[in-house]
């Protein structure tokens, strides 16, 4: 069962990808804490995948 922050987050990874956390921020409207928060969740699910991005970190869907 996802919650309405994961399905925030996935949907603007589904549309477009990848993103930094600043990028989730905005186009989700989520705050900081709930944006790292889900991305930690999603990344132990292997839902989506963090990589280095010069000095910040974007997301992108798992397994694509």
């Amino acid at each position: 069962m996802s919650t309405n922050a994961e399905t925030a987050v996935l949907t603007v990874l589904e549309h477009q990808a990848p993103q930094t956390f600043e990028q989730l921020m905005t186009l989700s409207g989520l705050s900081a804490s709930q944006v790292l928060l889900v991305v930690d969740q999603l990344s132990r699910a292997g839902a989506v995948v963090l990589r280095k991005s010069g000095p910040d970190y974007s997301v992108a869907l798992g397994g694509r």
